[in-house]
């Protein structure tokens, strides 16, 4: 892949370009990045770029001639059209996702702009694609340049030592990376999770799958947001195309089981190896059509502790039940071996933690169900 920029200030970039994993990138030859200096193509005998904006305002503003001059001196090194990005704080703002679409080029030319901006009509003449690092104002487009020239850099190959370097990391999945630790095991009275020091790659995985999740919900909701609705409508399409369903066919709603994550765990398993076939849930617990009882033949996903689609299941049939009603028959229904009593006494706890106003006669939902869908590993 190649690069070029078109700047003011080419000297800025040696120092950050040339250090590091990106300078080893380009000195083994897995990337090129190109400086080239827009003055060096102005038409003005005092070496000027810029000039006072029409229509009045403070500043000044970067002509056109020069920078397109610099710019159609660069395609003409090359056969192949690049893509054409100006460093702008009006643009599109840099995501990871971005990212991977513009490392997939095979030649890219960023223009910086500077002072109050760029002439408008030359941005127009390039065809110039709009680009920004974040929602503030820099002095330049140099940084900007410089922060996508290095997240499009690491992610050539042969760049980074293999694809785990950058895959796992946070944005690229869709989640944050999972919190990182070192030796010692223990400092400052800190230790490291006991997971972590186990060995066992299975386990690991599966704490640090979990730790993104909690992270990236804790200290970005948005991303997480959007990690699960992606997550949600990728399954149920796979859910569709497996059973040959129309693809209008819709879930009546999304439901966790159990008190904790362990109890999420077990109850999950329980539902995908066919021992539990029923379960109950507060009348304030309502469908994507508002109501409390879902319909014969309606599905339901079933998710993990943190939101994750494992299972569809399809209902047999629901009522509506007094707690104090509940049969030992639809206990072993719902996979618990145990008494009546102990049923009871575990479920007045689980309805008083969730909020529920409890009483023994209150309503509850009795649904029975068939598994209709395990998913995909």
């Amino acid at each position: 892949m190649r690069i070029d920029v078109a700047t003011l200030f080419p000297e800025m970039f040696d120092p950050v370009l040339n250090q590091s994993i990106v300078g080893r990138g380009i000195k083994n030859g897995h990337i090129e990045i190109y400086t080239h200096d827009i003055r060096h193509y102005t038409e003005n005998k005092h070496n000027r770029v810029d000039d006072k904006p029409y229509g009045g305002g403070t500043g000044m503003v970067m002509q056109a001639q020069p920078i397109y001059d610099c710019i159609m001196a660069i395609k003409s090194q090359m056969s192949v059209k690049p893509r054409m990005i100006y460093m702008s704080p009006q643009g599109e703002v840099l995501t990871q996702k971005k990212v991977q679409e513009l490392a997939a080029e095979p030649w890219l030319i960023l223009l910086c702009g500077h002072y109050e901006g760029v002439d408008q009509r030359v941005l127009d003449e390039l065809e110039c694609e709009e680009i920004s690092v974040g929602d503030y104002v820099l002095t330049g487009g140099e940084l900007p340049a410089m922060i996508l020239c290095d997240a499009v850099a690491r992610l050539q190959p042969g760049v980074l030592p293999n694809e785990d370097a950058y895959s796992i990391e946070s944005h690229y999945s869709g989640l944050l990376e999972y919190p990182q630790f070192t030796r010692p095991e223990e400092w400052r009275g800190r230790k490291v999770p006991e997971t972590l020091l186990t060995g066992d790659h299975r386990t690991v995985t599966e704490w640090q799958n979990r730790e993104a999740l909690r992270v990236t919900a804790r200290k970005r909701p948005d991303m997480y947001n959007d990690y699960m609705k992606t997550r949600l409508e990728d399954f149920w399409n796979s859910f569709l195309e497996a059973k040959g369903l129309d693809k209008d066919t819709t879930y009546y709603k999304i439901q966790r089981l159990g008190q904790d994550e362990k109890a999420s765990q077990r109850l999950i398993k329980l539902v995908m190896r066919g021992k539990k076939r029923a379960t109950i849930s507060a009348c304030n617990i309502r469908g994507r059509d508002g109501s409390i009882l879902p319909k014969k033949g309606a599905y339901t996903v079933i998710a993990d502790w943190y939101g994750i689609p494992c299972c569809v299941i399809k209902t047999v049939r629901a009522q509506m039940i007094r707690f104090n009603e509940v049969t030992i028959e639809q206990v072993l229904k719902m996979g618990e071996d145990t008494s009546i009593e102990d049923w009871l006494e575990r479920h007045r706890d689980f309805f008083k933690k969730t909020g529920a106003d409890f009483s023994e006669d209150m309503p509850i939902v009795y649904e029975e169900f068939r598994l209709e869908y395990k998913g995909t590993k």
